[in-house]
């Protein structure tokens, strides 16, 4: 069994900002293109009205907007509909995933090669805490690319239907 050496503190921590900077991206590229679908949605009449409207909503309501239009749009297509349910369940999971990293503290557990992610304060009820390897921290990136890969590869078959 191969060990992995063990990083000094600063890489530990490093290595985390560049995987936590890939997710940030990752979510806000897909938010981006989650209201320009909403608003392609919409009449091209409407369509100042509707990015104002749209710019304003955070990205949960987005997703939810975008998810009744899409699972009404393919109610007659059971694989479509299908994979956009998927895909669906695996944003809701992300944004969720998104806000607990970006609303929580993180430090480091170097002799485990750790990523700790605490939320709340020490002693509330509501703390939490989630341990990452970096490998482990990595594969949740490389899920939320996957993530946003499938949203353009959904929409492009919902233009092309």
């Amino acid at each position: 069994m191969d060990v992995m050496p063990i990083l000094p503190e600063t890489e530990v921590e490093a290595m985390a900002a560049l995987h936590l900077g890939r997710l940030l991206f990752v979510f806000g590229r897909m938010e981006l293109d989650l209201g320009q679908a909403l608003v392609q949605a919409q009449p091209a009449e409407d369509a100042e009205r509707a990015i104002l409207r749209i710019e304003q909503l955070p990205f949960g309501e987005k997703l939810r907007e975008f998810e009744t239009l899409a699972l009404r749009r393919h109610a007659d297509d059971a694989p479509l509909r299908a994979r956009w349910q998927r895909w669906f369940a695996a944003a809701h999971a992300l944004r969720k995933l998104r806000n607990d990293f970006a609303h929580g503290s993180w430090g480091f557990q170097n002799m485990q090669q750790q990523i700790v992610h605490v939320s709340h304060l020490p002693g509330s009820p509501n703390q939490t805490e989630v341990r990452y390897s970096l490998a482990g921290f990595a594969a949740r990136v490389v899920e939320a690319e996957d993530i946003a890969e499938e949203f353009c590869a959904l929409t492009e078959l919902s233009r092309a239907g």
